[in-house]
Parts: C-alpha cells; structure tokens; sequence
C-alpha cells in the first residue's frame, strides 16, 4: 500500500523537477505553439521514479503547450464499448498560454492514475479500470506517445492505449493510428486509452 501512495508523490516531484531541467536551447527552438511531447528523464531522475515504482511500475511522463488561444484542456481515462470511446474518468483545467502542462501517468494493477500540473498547482485521479489485467503475459499489447503530437483544438491525442485479445496473438497496437481506427479497434476483446483534448 506504501508503495502505491508513493507512486502518484514521485510522479509530482518528477514533474516539478523536470520543468526547469533540460536543454532549454532546444526546447525553444521546438515547433509549434500547440504540442505535446514526451519529458525526458535525467539518469538520476529515471532511477528515482523505477526505484519508488519497482519492477512492474509503468509510466509514461509529457509536456503539454498551448498558445494563447487555447482556453484549456481534459484528459480522460477511456474505454472501448460498442464501437466507440467511452470516458470512464476525467480531470480538467483551463490553462494559462504563459506556462506548459505537465503530465504523468502511472500504471498500477487495474488502476490508471493521471497526474497533471499546471504552474503551481496539481491534480490527480485515479479510477479503477474494469477488464485491465497486466499481468499477462500473452494476449495484451500496450505503447505510450513516443513522438511530440500538434495539438488541434477538440480532437483528442491518445497518450496511452492498452489492447487485450484471447485469441492466439494479439495484433500489436501503435500510436496515434490504432486510437482512431474504428476496425482495428473492433477486432479486439477489448481495449483502453488516455487522451488528451485541448479546447479553444
């Protein structure tokens, strides 16, 4: 129990650390106003963030910007039913374009917890997701955002996505592309993701 309190705390402390770390020659020669992009870790600060989540910890850590004409943004927990998306939870915010979002994402057992920061303040939740089973060794297939994604006012961008299939392998899953194809999607048992969606 200690060691799943301790998750969503590195995560925070991570987050706040890596906001001021980095090349920052780099980061403001990067593209465009509207993005979200994977944070990358100092050695010190993976060590860290494996050491307080352990051997089976999963998590995926990104920075979010948005110029001055985004209000705002969601991210939700979701799930595939009857041919579409269905949001089992959602966090939220409105966001000032002067500061970036933080976000992590952490993996425990069937539950799904979403951290994000925006300037001084920070967010959590953490739902229980229902079918999620990830201690298997055969029939799941899993890939977190690897790659900085633009970001359009109302259409959401899939950090994460968890397929599950009983048959005798499962199709593997890639990001953004699976997120949206209805078809693939359809073939599986099941499937669940976490998305963001700015707001304009």
């Amino acid at each position: 129990m200690k060691k799943l309190l301790l998750i969503p705390l590195a995560m925070a402390v991570l987050l706040t650390g890596c906001a001021g770390g980095g090349d920052k020659k780099a980061e403001e020669s990067a593209a465009p106003a509207h993005q979200v992009a994977p944070l990358t870790l100092s050695e010190e600060e993976s060590a860290l963030l494996d050491l307080i989540a352990g051997t089976d910890g999963e998590y995926g850590l990104y920075a979010c910007s948005m110029g001055e004409d985004m209000t705002g943004c969601t991210i939700e927990v979701l799930s595939w039913e009857d041919g579409a998306w269905q949001t089992l939870a959602e966090g939220g915010l409105s966001s000032s374009a002067s500061e970036s979002l933080r976000l992590g994402i952490v993996l425990s057992g069937n539950k799904i917890t979403v951290n994000f920061q925006d300037g001084g303040s920070k967010y959590s939740y953490a739902p229980q997701v229902e079918g999620m089973d990830r201690d298997l060794s055969s029939g799941r297939s899993w890939v977190w955002m690897d790659a900085p994604q633009e970001l359009v006012a109302g259409e959401r961008v899939p950090l994460y996505l968890e397929v599950y299939d009983s048959g005798d392998g499962v199709r593997s899953a890639t990001l953004p592309d699976t997120f949206t194809n209805a078809g693939q999607l359809n073939s599986y048992d099941r499937a669940y993701a976490v998305a963001l969606t700015v707001e304009g």
